[in-house]
């Protein structure tokens, strides 16, 4: 077994960031959709329209962080491509 590297803080920050951004991409999908079906369905197209706003802006905001994490994260690799 090779022993595994020491993360840098640089790396743990890159993870911080994507993570966050993958859950906040989840939780934009699951609740953005799901509340807005759950609107339709009972007739309030306001709250709706409403719920797939906040879900749009929360899947944007969570794009935009993981971009920044794996940017953070392959600037920062301790491994060479291909090798």
């Amino acid at each position: 077994m090779t022993p595994t590297p020491d993360l840098s803080d640089a790396q743990k920050k890159g993870q911080k960031l994507f993570m966050t951004g993958a859950g906040l991409v989840m939780g934009g999908l699951i609740m953005g959709g799901g509340l807005a079906m759950v609107f339709y369905f009972l007739s309030i197209r306001m709250g709706a329209m409403v719920s797939i706003l906040f879900g749009v802006a929360a899947i944007l905001v969570g794009i935009w962080l993981q971009m920044r994490g794996a940017k953070l994260l392959s600037s920062k690799s301790p491994f060479k491509g291909g090798q």
